[in-house]
């Protein structure tokens, strides 16, 4: 009988098989010894290769649906949102508002559920609700990306404080606590200068947040459409062209933003209350400033 190629891995000796067994066994043993040493710095390697990709994931989801509040920096705008890339808001946000969970789910369940109740505040845009559990695009998974995006930011803004790097921060103005931390470390309260005339039309453009909504230099027209509010850059050309006079019609799309909707934008957006944000003479220096094909920025 012809004997098959693989006769050669027959072992007939009992010594040697023996041997042999003993010596896989050893190996066997060092393998496993060798892989429960590096498993745990392999794992850690990995969790962290994880936790990056999911930043890397809120990066994208960020910049396509938070920045133009937020700022892309995350250190917010003037009038619009609050910084988030900043040291008070990791530092001492939670205990102004009483929250004895952690900032991770403060984050997330702000991201998750927005703030639909804040209609009238200090701030031009409502936080929106951004999970699908409650109605919003994200889903669970992307809500922790956003979240661990911003989360991010903590290493960097715990370095603000400087007269070259300062806290961003903007305090609510029905925050229970606006201390902020002085140069021996200790809170102290932060002065808040009363105004003392009038301000003037580009200072009010920004701290009512409408740098957020509104482009000043691009035109409005059917394929150069703002993606929030109308561009502004020829608003001294349309304004007139809805039936009223422009100053008009600039005064009344202030104080009562839902009276009239260009189309293509929804209302409740835009703030309804700037006449009471503003005297009728900051209005109207707005007004004027805002039709002035020549504004002085």
């Amino acid at each position: 009988m012809k004997r098959p190629w693989y006769s050669f891995l027959y072992v007939r000796s009992p010594i040697v098989k023996i041997g042999l067994g003993i010596a896989s066994l050893v190996l066997t043993i060092v393998l496993l010894l060798f892989i429960g040493i590096i498993e745990e710095r392999r794992m850690e390697a990995q969790t962290a290769n994880w936790a990056g990709r999911e930043i890397e994931k809120g990066a994208e989801l960020y910049a396509n649906n938070c920045y133009n509040c937020h700022g892309m920096d995350g250190k917010g705008l003037p009038g619009v949102a609050p910084a988030l890339h900043s040291k008070y808001f990791f530092t001492q946000r939670l205990n102004d508002i009483g929250w004895s969970g952690s900032l991770h789910d403060y984050v997330a369940l702000t991201v998750a559920a927005g703030r639909p109740s804040r209609v009238q505040s200090q701030w031009a845009q409502m936080m929106p609700t951004w999970s699908n559990r409650f109605g919003g695009p994200f889903r669970d998974d992307q809500v922790q990306a956003v979240t661990a995006f911003v989360l991010n930011w903590e290493e960097d803004a715990m370095q603000q404080g400087a007269a070259d790097n300062p806290d961003p921060w903007q305090y609510f103005e029905d925050a229970p606590s606006r201390a902020v931390v002085g140069e021996d470390g200790a809170p102290v309260a932060a002065v808040t200068p009363e105004p003392t005339g009038p301000r003037p039309p580009q200072e009010l453009f920004n701290v009512m947040g409408c740098l957020g909504c509104h482009n000043l230099d691009q035109p409005q027209t059917p394929n150069n459409r703002g993606p929030v509010g109308p561009n502004l850059g020829n608003l001294y050309e349309t304004a007139g062209t809805h039936g009223e006079d422009a100053a008009t019609y600039v005064h009344n799309s202030i104080v009562n933003p839902n009276a009239y909707i260009s189309e293509g934008y929804t209302a409740g957006i835009m703030p309804a209350n700037f006449g009471e944000r503003m005297s009728e003479e900051e209005i109207n220096s707005l007004v004027e400033w805002l039709l002035d094909p020549n504004r002085q920025r």
